[in-house]
């Protein structure tokens, strides 16, 4: 059995189905929480993060 091959091939499936998963690239900024800027294809923009591990916005805390 092509391994390689079986493993693209679900690879690929999962693109098509628009199933893959693709993380976003997001600069958090400080002081500033929930606010972020997400870069994709050479273009920034700031956005709000509705999910996130840091919800109280601790991880900014100065203590």
């Amino acid at each position: 059995m092509n391994y390689q091959r079986f493993f693209e091939d679900a690879i690929d499936q999962l693109h098509a189905e628009r199933r893959y998963r693709v993380f976003a690239d997001l600069e958090r900024m400080v002081g500033k929480f929930p606010r972020a800027i997400w870069r994709c294809n050479g273009r920034a923009q700031e956005i709000t993060v509705w999910c996130s591990n840091d919800y109280l916005g601790m991880g900014q805390n100065a203590d």
